[in-house]
């Protein structure tokens, strides 16, 4: 079973073809003492592991070679990308694994494109290894940091995050509100007024991709039992994404729900 070196579910542990990335609005924060020059080595070892996924994921449909120069591209792809990442203040905050996984797609999809590859099948691709990577977690563990997510420390943790996306710091990061709700619709939410997923997709011209970067976020609800719903996202051009959690709840939303309504 492949698992994964990293996936959105670390960021409940710490809260409850390249450009020149001079191009970039927030190249400039980027530096000789970022957390991805620091990290560098790791987090290239980390995206050597999701190209062996990309690799068993694509060889027995596209044969060995195929598979093996869109996972060559995507390695080379990404340590040009690594550096110049939108700095959001590295681990301390929650959407530090995002960007970093905005980074994994980018340069995935840039690999396949490169083989003949649709976004689309990028991203089924990304999406498929979140879930298998989900499958070879412990369901326990899973269930026990999904139910941390309900906690009143995380709420509290939540409240003061919101508020400091906010001000601004990052121009590549994300904004959000939080909002609690009655028990009955849901429980606890958060909507993003700004995406720093689809700021860096659309700065790379790939905004084609931006739609499929989330789907696995109902894979991630499904397996916490944390009841995610959502309606709408600022990849497919609304205003907000709209994020609602309600403990318990069956997730309805997966791929075969979301990509019908892609426009992109």
């Amino acid at each position: 079973m492949l698992t994964l070196p990293l996936t959105r579910r670390k960021l409940l542990k710490g809260g409850v073809a390249a450009a020149c990335g001079c191009f970039f609005p927030w190249a400039a924060i980027a530096g000789p003492n970022s957390y991805y020059t620091q990290n560098s080595r790791r987090l290239l070892g980390e995206f050597d592991g999701v190209c062996l996924g990309v690799e068993q994921y694509l060889a027995p449909t596209a044969g060995r070679e195929q598979a093996g120069a869109v996972a060559g591209l995507a390695r080379e792809t990404f340590a040009r990308l690594l550096p110049n990442l939108p700095e959001v203040g590295g681990e301390s905050n929650r959407n530090q694994i995002n960007v970093l996984q905005a980074g994994w797609l980018a340069a995935i999809f840039t690999g396949m494109k490169a083989q003949g590859f649709s976004a689309r099948d990028a991203g089924r691709l990304f999406y498929d290894l979140c879930e298998s990577d989900l499958k070879a977690t412990p369901a326990e563990k899973l269930l026990a940091e999904g139910e941390a997510y309900f906690s009143a420390e995380n709420y509290a943790y939540l409240r003061t995050w919101a508020q400091w996306t906010r001000k601004r710091t990052y121009p590549g990061d994300w904004v959000a509100t939080v909002v609690f709700g009655n028990g009955e619709d849901f429980d606890v939410g958060h909507d993003y007024s700004e995406c720093g997923a689809v700021k860096y997709f659309q700065a790379r011209d790939m905004a084609v991709i931006a739609p499929y970067f989330c789907l696995a976020d109902f894979s991630l609800s499904r397996s916490q039992n944390t009841g995610l719903a959502r309606s709408m996202t600022i990849a497919q051009g609304d205003p907000i994404c709209d994020f609602r959690y309600k403990r318990g709840r069956r997730v309805t939303q997966d791929w075969d729900t979301e990509t019908p309504r892609f426009t992109l």
